[in-house]
């Protein structure tokens, strides 16, 4: 199968083309930056919404990862989020259509739930996001489902958690400056300062936040998997993709200074507003409907994270 990936040169789009090429499917890669790796065999430097019509020609399926993504500055920008994740993001669908491509696997995100009231996220619960990155995600959901009632055109949207971890071969991994406490607290430490959890009471069995991480290289076995859905069925389906179990912060620091050679320098802060205890992904969907589990645990997630740090040196916490 001919697959069009955007954000092809980013930390997931790596993973996602580097395991489509290593299933035999031709990929056609999109990113508005340089794509470093050898896993594509079409370029286009260029913003996903402006997708030469020639890059269309052949393909079968789109796997759709560019975005802007940071939660922070999505609130003090949301014009920018609403124009690269939504607005573009419908130029592409209509660029799709108009080229009678009919399959779409969509990047979405765990931000979709906002502050939700149980710990284990389920797909079909109530959830409102709470920020503009989180609305622009849950937005396309809503509008993959109407382009599929309407233009049947099929899509998997994948509510990525955490997404942490590197390629065990080095190829690919994080860039620095990442924002949950794996790729934190290595950074800092590997840099010589000290690393902050914030909160020590809330209710978890060692008193810090419980969150659910998953490795990149899984996150793209589930776009592997959905594209091989989306061949045999119609309609747009959501699913989760988390671990097995949430890992508490605690947990992650200890695991760091076990499988690395690196002690952090451990303090505690006061807890963040509106931090729940525990947030993780009900994953049954993905399992049963998918196929697909997790493969790697917390262990080979931290020690694929250093190697790619060491690789990394110059980083800057």
């Amino acid at each position: 199968m001919k697959v069009l990936v955007t954000g092809a040169g980013g930390y997931i789009g790596s993973a996602v083309c580097k395991l489509l090429k290593n299933n035999q499917h031709d990929v056609v890669g999109i990113d508005h930056r340089p794509i470093r790796h050898q896993y594509v065999d079409k370029t286009q430097l260029t913003e996903y919404g402006n997708i030469y019509h020639e890059m269309f020609d052949g393909v079968d399926c789109v796997v759709h990862i560019g975005a802007t993504s940071l939660v922070g500055p999505s609130v003090t920008d949301p014009a920018t989020y609403y124009q690269n994740n939504i607005a573009q993001t419908l130029n592409l669908l209509d660029s799709m259509r108009g080229n009678s491509i009919n399959k779409i696997v969509f990047a979405s995100s765990a931000a979709c739930y906002g502050e939700p009231e149980e710990d284990v996220c389920a797909e079909n619960m109530p959830h409102t996001p709470c920020n503009p990155y989180g609305w622009s995600k849950r937005m396309m959901e809503i509008i993959l489902n109407d382009y599929a009632h309407a233009y049947d055109l099929r899509s998997v949207s994948l509510r990525f958690f955490n997404v942490a971890g590197a390629d065990p071969e080095g190829e690919y991994g994080q860039e620095p400056g990442a924002t949950h406490i794996i790729a934190k607290a290595i950074e800092r430490t590997m840099a010589g300062k000290d690393f902050t959890l914030f909160g020590k009471n809330f209710d978890t069995p060692d008193g810090t936040c419980v969150r659910d991480y998953v490795h990149v290289e899984d996150v793209a076995r589930g776009v592997l998997n959905s594209i091989e859905l989306l061949e045999t069925t119609g309609n747009a389906h959501v699913f989760n993709l988390g671990g097995k179990r949430g890992y508490s912060n605690l947990e992650i620091i200890n695991t760091i200074n076990k499988m690395t050679p690196l002690q952090v320098d451990l303090k505690y802060g006061d807890p963040r507003p509106g931090d729940p205890s525990t947030l993780v992904a009900d994953a049954t969907g993905a399992n049963t409907v998918l196929g697909w589990s997790t493969t790697h645990d917390l262990d080979s997630i931290i020690r694929t994270a250093y190697q790619w740090y060491q690789i990394n040196t110059d980083t800057q916490a």
